[in-house]
């Protein structure tokens, strides 16, 4: 380490140093997932929206149809509050944020959205939107992706349609210069 610094013509940094601030940073983003999980709370949101902080960061999981029609990819006014309160939290925050929208496996029947793909692309986009537009999040900060009815929660049932007919906001534990 401390040739590569001499090298980079900077001061050591110990390893001691690092790790604490990666258990520090560690701790910051396990806090932030406790709020989120409160404002779900407090929202009396947990049926149709799930929180998980895992690997991949902090993700909310918004379920059961709430956040869109079948075959629509207009966000609903009752998921609207959440998504900008999510946004307004974020937005001061480093975090990359993936937005990733679902189907289920109900074929589209023409119009606006000639398949599953388009749809589900276009139900990412309608909450960034949301969270760009309405909560001022700064754009380069996201990336939405649609995976159609190809990555379902649950089994492909009539009865678990809306559960697969979602949206995962997920806060990437990526900050926005790495």
């Amino acid at each position: 380490m401390k040739s590569i610094a001499d090298a980079l013509g900077a001061a050591p940094v110990s390893t001691e140093t690092l790790m604490v601030a990666e258990k520090e940073s560690e701790a910051s983003f396990e806090n932030l997932g406790s709020q989120v999980k409160e404002i779900i709370n407090e929202g009396n949101m947990q049926d149709v929206v799930e929180v998980e902080v895992n690997e991949k960061g902090i993700v909310l999981n918004i379920v059961g149809g709430a956040l869109f029609k079948s075959g629509g990819a207009r966000v609903t006014k009752g998921i609207k509050p959440l998504i900008l309160e999510v946004g307004l939290m974020v937005k001061k925050l480093p975090y990359k944020i993936i937005v990733e929208g679902h189907t289920d496996s109900s074929k589209t029947r023409g119009g606006r959205y000639p398949s599953n793909w388009e749809l589900s692309a276009a139900r990412a986009a309608a909450v960034v939107r949301v969270m760009v537009e309405e909560a001022g999040v700064g754009p380069e900060r996201f990336s939405a992706v649609g995976f159609a009815e190809f990555r379902p929660l649950y089994a492909q049932t009539k009865a678990n349609r809306a559960k697969n007919r979602r949206v995962e906001i997920i806060i990437s534990r990526e900050g926005q210069g790495s």
